[in-house]
């Protein structure tokens, strides 16, 4: 379902905030699916999340200046939480004006963390650009990690999260492909419901038009289980013959998720691998016997990344947001916290990528200085060239 919204539909919201009530009082997702009242929320929820807004730019956007080739930029921008650092780095640094095409990961709509922003909206508007949202998921919280302090009091309003594409030119053919989720981990852990999908949109670039593709893939479970995202993603776009732009969050940590022994495993292997050989790990993920395995079916599909990364990490690990260090007793947080402290500080990711198809990426780069504690994301943002 697309439609064109400059401004908030109030039968939207109190959908949004009928479903977050309805949901609230079940523990588990078993247990939510297992009532009779599922079927028609289920109805419901497939309604609000297949929702895709769409923004048009209040006057035609200036003419790209680059030519026979065209700049494109990812970010993880952390929901929005420091929307206006987020808003002047996409205005002002000069790494990332003027950028072509813009897409976004973690990007909210009405959760209070973000000031219940739009937050898609707002900067189509402040960049002037066409602009797409589709939303992963409805919360039930206010969020995690530092969401709490920066929603500052305030209640949800539409309480979505989800990824967006701004676009100098106009988007047309716009899907929204359903990915294999982790759906009952996000709901029984996160207080979320919904799924990971990915956001494709054909570009009506003059005379070149092509298919960009955004998507955040899952952080909770295997490498295994973001290869079978990608895959599932990949054979939707089988038929695709123009050329296909596709950046996101890929979290291609290199660290399997969700056994009892994955955190130990993990730990061990920040406090004891060598530093050369860890750094390299975390920043050749698609490489080596611990790579992704995503990379893998890219490859298969004719995708490259090479000429698109510089190998620079995009994400500073803190172990006070993994989720398997809050199930322990506080006194033991606190020793391991202690202990790996310095561990921590070697977890530099390469989590976020640019890769394609029919084009020739002709150099892509990390966007130093804008994430870290307090400052526009916890994520930096990607520029890749394309032609």
């Amino acid at each position: 379902m697309l439609r064109d919204w400059m401004i908030r539909d109030p039968g939207f919201l109190a959908e949004c905030t009928a479903l977050r009530r309805a949901v609230e009082p079940f523990k588990t997702l078993e247990a939510l699916q297992s009532s009779p009242e599922w079927p028609e929320i289920r109805l419901r929820f497939d309604r609000v999340l297949s929702t895709v807004r769409r923004y048009h730019p209040s006057d035609a956007p200036t003419p790209s200046p680059n030519g026979s080739r065209f700049r494109a930029a990812h970010w993880n921008i952390e929901h929005g939480n420091w929307y206006e650092q987020v808003e002047s780095a996409l205005l002002t640094h000069p790494s990332l004006k003027d950028a072509d095409l813009i897409m976004f990961n973690e990007i909210d709509f009405g959760m209070a963390r973000a000031a219940n922003r739009d937050v898609a909206g707002d900067l189509a508007t402040a960049l002037n650009l066409h602009g797409l949202w589709a939303p992963l998921f409805l919360e039930t919280t206010l969020g995690r990690d530092d969401d709490a302090r920066t929603a500052s009091g305030r209640e949800n309003q539409e309480s979505l999260f989800g990824l967006a594409i701004l676009s100098r030119w106009p988007m047309s053919e716009i899907r929204v492909i359903e990915l294999p989720s982790p759906e009952k981990l996000q709901f029984d852990l996160e207080r979320m419901i919904g799924r990971h999908v990915a956001l494709v949109a054909t570009i009506e670039r003059p005379g070149a038009p092509f298919v960009a593709v955004s998507c955040h893939l899952e952080v909770h479970r295997t490498r295994a289980d973001r290869a079978v995202q990608v895959r599932a993603l990949l054979e939707a776009l089988a038929d695709e013959r123009r050329p296909i732009v596709f950046g996101g969050d890929f979290n291609t940590h290199t660290f399997d998720r969700g056994r009892s022994w994955d955190t130990l495993f993990g730990a061990a292997v920040l406090m004891l691998c060598p530093d050369r050989a860890l750094a390299r790990r975390l920043l050749y993920p698609d490489r080596g016997g611990t790579r992704e395995r995503l990379f893998d079916e890219l490859e298969r599909q004719g995708f490259d990344w090479n000429e698109s990364v510089d190998r620079e990490p995009t994400l500073q690990l803190r172990f006070d947001r993994l989720d398997e260090l809050r199930g322990f007793p506080v006194f033991v947080q606190r020793a391991v916290r202690s202990t790996l402290a310095w561990a921590e500080r070697r977890g530099r990711l390469r989590l976020d990528w640019f890769t394609g198809r029919g084009w020739k990426a002709t150099g892509g780069f990390t966007v130093a200085g804008l994430n870290g504690p307090g400052k526009a994301s916890d994520h930096a943002p990607i520029v890749a060239w394309f032609e």
